[in-house]
C-alpha cells in the first residue's frame, strides 16, 4: 500500500525505494499519480476506443506477425509487439502497456530528479502537474507505432545519466548500456546518445576501468546490432544495408532544393543516367509549377506514385517480378544514398536554403502531422493483418467523433515547444548571471550541460537527417520544461538559504 509507513527490513533508510515509499508526501504523489494516470487512461478510452494506425504500422505488422529480421524500419518495435502478440490480441491492451511504459519512465525521472537534487516547489509541484494532465501521453500510446516506446527508453536512459552522477553502481552502468542499446534497435535517432552520455560518464566517480565499460557497452551493442541486421539483408535482399530507409531518405531530403532550379545533366556519373533522367522530367514540372513541395510534407518525394523513386521502384519490379517489397527497397537504397549526396555535394547553397534552413525552423514549430487526427478509418485498406493482430480487427472502426478535440488539443504543443525553448534559454542566461553556479552542486551543473548537449547534438541530428515531427519532439519537451523548472528555483533562491537547506537535506538524507 502507497499510504504504509512500513518498509521491507532491508532497505537503506537514505535509499531512492525508502525516499518514495517512507516518506509520507511522496508516497501521496506516487499514489495520486498512478490513480490519475488509471482515470486518465479510462477517460481517455471512452473518447477514442480503438488505436490509431499511420502509413508505418502494416510494415510494423507483418514484421511482428512473421517475426522477421529485416523491415524498412528498425525491427526493435516489431520484436516487441511480437511479445506482446504471445500474450495479447487486445488492441486495448497495448495502449495500456504503451501508457504505462511512458507514465513509469516520466515518474522514474520526476522522482529521481527530486531525489538527487531536493527541489522543493518549482519542480516538484510544477513539472509534477504537467505529467498528470498531460494529455501527449495517452495519444502517442494510442498509435501502433514505435513512438511511445522509443519515448518511455529515452526518459529513462536520460534518468539513467543522472544516477550515473549521483550514484555511479556498476549496476546503472550495465542498465545505461542495456537500455541505450535497446533504444537504438526502436529508432535510429538513438546513434547520437553514446555521444551525449560521455558527459555524465567522463565527469562521474567511476573508475577509469568502469568509465571505459560505461563508454564501450553500448557501443558494443549496438555494432552488434548493426553487423546483425546488415547480414540479415545481405542473406534476404543479396544486399548488405543497415538502413534501407536513410538511402531513400538522403534522396528524398536532396529533392527539396532541386524542383527550385534548372538541372544540368552534364557530367552526371553513368550509373545516375537513368534516375536523372526521371528527377529531370519530375523537378522540371514542379518548378514550372506553382505548387511546390515544402519541407513540413515530410517524406513526400519518395511517397509520390509519379515521383522518380516510386517510378525507379516500379522499373525493378518489372525486371524482379518475384522480389518481395523489402527486397526491392533495399536493392535501391544504395543508388538513392549514393545520388542524394551526390546532388547535396554539387548544390551545397541550394541544400542549405531550400532544406537545412527549412528544417530548422520546422525544428523550433513541429507539424502535429499524424497526431492532429484520428487516422485508422483511411489505412484499413492497406492494412491486411489487422485481423491476424487483434482479435477484434476485422470489425469496422469507425471515424472518430472527437477529432477536433484531438486536433486541438494537439495544435497547442508546436506552440508549447517555441515557449519551452525561449523559457529554458532565459532561464539558463539568468543562472549564469545570477551565478547560479555557485548555487548549485556539481552533479546539477553536469546534469545542465548534459541537458544542452542533448538539445544541441538533437538539433544538429535532426535538421539534418531526420523528418521532424511533433511526436519525434516529446522527449524534447519534457526536458525543456523539467529543466527550466529546476533553473528557476535555484536562481530565485538566496545563496545562503540554498545552503542552508542543502546541509539540512543531507542531515535528513543522512538521519543525523
Amino acid at each position: 500500500m502507497f499510504l504504509s509507513p512500513s518498509l521491507p527490513a532491508n532497505t537503506p533508510a537514505n535509499s531512492f525505494g525508502a525516499f518514495i515509499f517512507a516518506d509520507r508526501r511522496n508516497r501521496l504523489l506516487l499514489a495520486i499519480a498512478v490513480a490519475t494516470a488509471v482515470i486518465k487512461m479510462v477517460i481517455f478510452k471512452h473518447f477514442f476506443p480503438y488505436l490509431d494506425f499511420t502509413s508505418d504500422t502494416g510494415s510494423y505488422m507483418q514484421t511482428a506477425l512473421q517475426n522477421l529480421d529485416h523491415n524498412i524500419w528498425p525491427i526493435g518495435y516489431s520484436k516487441f509487439l511480437w511479445l506482446f502478440h504471445q500474450v495479447s490480441h487486445s488492441e486495448t491492451a497495448l495502449a495500456v502497456l504503451q501508457l504505462t511504459l511512458l507514465e513509469t519512465s516520466a515518474y522514474f525521472f520526476y522522482f529521481s530528479i527530486v531525489y538527487i537534487f531536493h527541489p522543493d516547489s518549482y519542480f516538484r509541484y510544477g513539472f509534477y502537474a504537467f505529467l498528470l494532465i498531460n494529455p501527449l501521453f495517452p495519444f502517442l500510446s494510442n498509435y501502433f507505432i514505435s513512438d511511445a516506446v522509443f519515448l518511455s527508453l529515452g526518459l529513462t536512459w536520460i534518468t539513467l545519466l543522472l544516477w550515473m552522477l549521483h550514484k555511479p553502481t556498476t549496476l546503472i552502468l550495465v542498465l545505461h548500456g542495456v537500455v541505450l542499446g535497446l533504444a537504438f534497435t526502436i529508432r535510429y535517432n538513438a546513434m547520437f546518445y553514446p555521444f551525449v552520455a560521455l558527459i555524465p560518464i567522463l565527469l562521474s566517480r567511476y573508475k577509469v576501468w568502469q568509465k571505459v565499460a560505461a563508454i564501450l557497452l553500448p557501443m558494443v551493442l549496438i555494432a552488434s546490432f548493426v553487423l546483425f541486421i546488415r547480414q540479415r539483408s545481405y542473406e534476404h535482399a543479396g544486399v548488405r544495408e543497415f538502413s534501407v530507409f536513410s538511402g531513400w531518405q538522403m534522396m528524398n531530403n536532396s529533392m527539396y532544393m532541386l524542383q527550385y532550379r534548372k538541372l544540368d545533366s552534364t557530367d552526371v556519373p553513368p550509373k545516375f543516367a537513368v534516375m536523372h533522367k526521371l528527377v529531370y522530367t519530375y523537378c522540371d514540372s514542379l518548378r514550372r509549377s506553382e505548387r511546390k513541395k515544402h519541407v513540413f510534407e515530410g517524406s513526400v518525394f519518395m511517397w509520390d506514385n509519379i515521383g522518380p523513386q516510386k517510378s525507379m521502384l516500379r522499373n525493378y519490379w518489372t525486371i524482379n517480378k518475384d522480389k518481395d517489397a523489402y527486397t526491392a527497397w533495399a536493392a535501391l537504397a544504395p543508388l538513392f544514398r549514393s545520388y542524394g549526396e551526390y546532388m547535396i555535394k554539387k548544390y551545397p547553397a541550394d541544400f542549405f536554403h531550400y532544406y537545412l534552413r527549412e528544417n530548422a525552423m520546422l525544428y523550433i514549430l513541429p507539424e502535429p502531422e499524424v497526431l492532429n487526427a484520428y487516422n485508422r478509418p483511411y489505412m484499413g485498406s492497406d492494412l491486411k493483418n489487422v485481423s491476424a493482430f487483434f482479435t477484434d480487427g476485422k470489425t469496422e472502426k469507425p471515424e472518430s467523433k472527437y477529432n477536433d478535440l484531438q486536433s486541438t488539443l494537439m495544435a497547442l504543443f508546436p506552440s508549447l515547444i517555441v515557449i519551452c525553448h525561449l523559457l529554458f534559454l532565459e532561464e539558463t542566461i539568468r543562472y549564469l548571471i545570477r551565478k547560479g553556479i555557485r548555487k548549485s552542486s556539481r552533479k546539477f551543473n553536469i546534469a545542465l550541460l548534459l541537458c544542452w548537449t542533448f538539445i544541441l547534438i538533437n538539433f544538429s541530428f535532426s535538421v539534418l537527417a531526420a523528418p521532424i515531427v511533433l511526436r519525434y519532439q516529446v522527449l524534447l519537451i519534457v526536458l525543456l520544461l523539467g529543466y527550466t523548472l529546476l533553473l528557476t528555483e535555484i536562481t530565485d533562491m538566496p545563496s545562503s538559504s540554498y545552503e542552508e537547506a542543502e546541509l539540512e537535506k543531507e542531515r535528513v538524507m543522512l538521519g543525523i
